[in-house]
């Protein structure tokens, strides 16, 4: 088994308010993991707070997919805690939703914008997770567990 373990409770932009317990949850999981089900800690991936990047997300799962230590349908599980959103669906893209809003993670470095009330940097759109996702799941198989401990996670995998 690989793990992607991702827990934010301090976020960059004084303008997010903070978390409490999404540290906390990621550490529980990847004790649980080591612990109970003797996952080798080499095989978790912990993006924590300030590693929780936009970026850093985005990087950290497309790198599942080229780890040579995950063979086709080893069981992969990626977990997030920290804040969910939603914000407009982008309207130069046809994205088949069945409204005007999209989801997204909030990563670390997400900037949300009072005055038009949106985020305007710094979060995974649920259908680009869902297709980093789809792209993992080529390459590797689909014996993939995405938890997503968030508010607005409906459509967080698509």
């Amino acid at each position: 088994m690989h793990a992607l373990l991702i827990g934010i409770n301090d976020y960059s932009n004084l303008g997010v308010g903070g978390l409490c317990g999404s540290v906390a949850d990621v550490c529980r999981v990847k004790e649980f993991l080591v612990n109970r089900l003797h996952v080798p800690e080499a095989h978790i991936r912990t993006l924590l707070d300030k590693e929780a990047t936009q970026d850093g997300i985005i990087s950290s799962v497309k790198g599942l997919a080229d780890l040579d230590t995950i063979n086709m349908g080893d069981p992969i599980l990626i977990f997030y805690a920290g804040h969910g959103g939603t914000l407009p669906k982008p309207p130069e893209l046809s994205w088949a939703v069945n409204n005007s809003n999209i989801e997204c993670l909030v990563a670390h470095d997400a900037r949300y914008n009072d005055a038009e009330e949106t985020w305007v940097e710094g979060v995974v759109p649920d259908l680009f997770f869902a297709s980093l996702l789809h792209r993992l799941a080529e390459v590797k198989g689909d014996n993939i567990t995405v938890v997503l401990d968030c508010c607005h996670s409906g459509s967080g995998a698509r």
